[in-house]
């Protein structure tokens, strides 16, 4: 009877280990998502500077958290593809990988201070 107590206990301990890390793992992705939607709305701004500024762009970035531990960066501004990567016209004037590209050495660092 002892060793199934401690068994049960080992199982609860462990159970109580993997909440605490898909706590804190879906604590650094929620926040690193706010974090590159908001780097990604600064570049925004910065790449539309051949006509007018309206912000749409930026308002059109956003965050949103679609799964077990997965969050989802998105423009949905109908112009967003043509931006990013250019067309035959008109050189990419990137916003959203520059960001991401920021973001990701903190997302790296934040996941070895939970695993080591």
């Amino acid at each position: 009877m002892g060793k199934s107590n401690s068994f049960d206990g080992l199982i609860n301990h462990l159970d109580s280990m993997l909440n605490s890390v898909d706590d804190d793992a879906d604590e650094i992705l929620e926040r690193n998502a706010r974090e590159l939607t908001i780097e990604a709305q600064k570049n925004a701004k910065s790449v539309m500077n051949k006509g007018y500024w309206t912000g749409t762009l930026a308002r059109m970035i956003e965050d949103t958290k679609s799964g077990h531990l997965n969050y989802e960066v998105t423009s949905n501004a109908h112009y967003s593809a043509y931006l990013e990567y250019g067309t035959r016209y008109m050189e990419p004037e990137t916003f959203m990988f520059p960001a991401y590209q920021k973001i990701q050495k903190s997302i790296q660092s934040d996941f070895k201070k939970i695993f080591g």
